[in-house]
């Protein structure tokens, strides 16, 4: 199961994943865990475009990225990933761009 230091760390997953349409990665959040490749890279690739939408969205009123800044919640979430994906066995597809 994927841990995360603080629930908001699932809770910015699943706001990103229905902002951008990533059904699949809404999925693999909601259950917890990667079943296979396709869905540890479908995870890494939500990370990315979050992270690019999350810049846009800085100062423009995303309450849950204003609790501690999005800067914060980005690394919280990059760290619980990667140590989720490596630890299961998909750090190719984490490491992969």
């Amino acid at each position: 199961m994927i841990e995360y230091k603080y629930a908001e760390e699932k809770a910015i997953l699943i706001h990103y994943a229905k902002l951008l349409g990533a059904k699949e990665a809404e999925k693999i959040i909601e259950t917890g865990q990667v079943k296979n490749s396709d869905q540890a890279t479908t995870l890494k690739q939500l990370y990315w475009a979050m992270v690019d939408q999350a810049v846009k969205d800085k100062g423009q009123g995303v309450a849950i990225l204003e609790i501690e800044g999005y800067e914060h919640w980005l690394e919280y979430i990059f760290h619980s990933l990667n140590g989720y994906l490596v630890s299961s066995g998909y750090e190719n597809e984490w490491d992969t761009e």
